[in-house]
């Protein structure tokens, strides 16, 4: 079982008709366009804001303490850490260069599958930029 499994499965002494928070959200896109179209616009920065807070928590840092290390604010880790602002890509340098942390983003139409990720990528060479490396390939 999956570690996402594990932790959305609702425990059996539980009472009957609780929903998990996945199926609250299936019933939430289903029901509204709107919040479904938002919610798919958004996934990169609740991707972020995850890492971002699994780090702080990792290292035991505060919102203080991370905002210091990434040379921003304490608003504006509270901003990224909200997941509801897509980051910019120098935002996302910033990060990987003060925190370790990888990004890999690979843009494709709908129903073609990716494929730079991983390998297309695989054998260029990275660009240095502000103390991170990128590697930037299209098809």
């Amino acid at each position: 079982m999956t570690y996402h499994a594990a932790m959305t499965k609702i425990p059996s002494h539980w009472p009957k008709g609780i929903k998990t928070a996945d199926e609250v959200l299936a019933a939430a896109l289903e029901a509204d366009p709107e919040f479904a179209v938002e919610w798919e616009r958004l996934a990169l920065a609740r991707m972020v804001a995850a890492r971002l807070a699994g780090y702080r928590f990792d290292h035991d840092l505060s919102q203080r303490a991370l905002a210091k290390l990434l040379g921003v604010s304490q608003p504006r880790v509270v901003e990224l850490e909200s997941g509801e602002k897509n980051p910019q890509i120098e935002t996302l340098v910033k990060i990987s260069a003060a925190t370790g942390l990888e990004f890999a983003i690979d843009i494709t139409p709908v129903g073609q599958e990716p494929k730079l990720v991983g390998r297309a990528v695989k054998n260029t060479p990275a660009h240095i930029y502000a103390g991170a490396s990128l590697l930037v390939a299209a098809g």
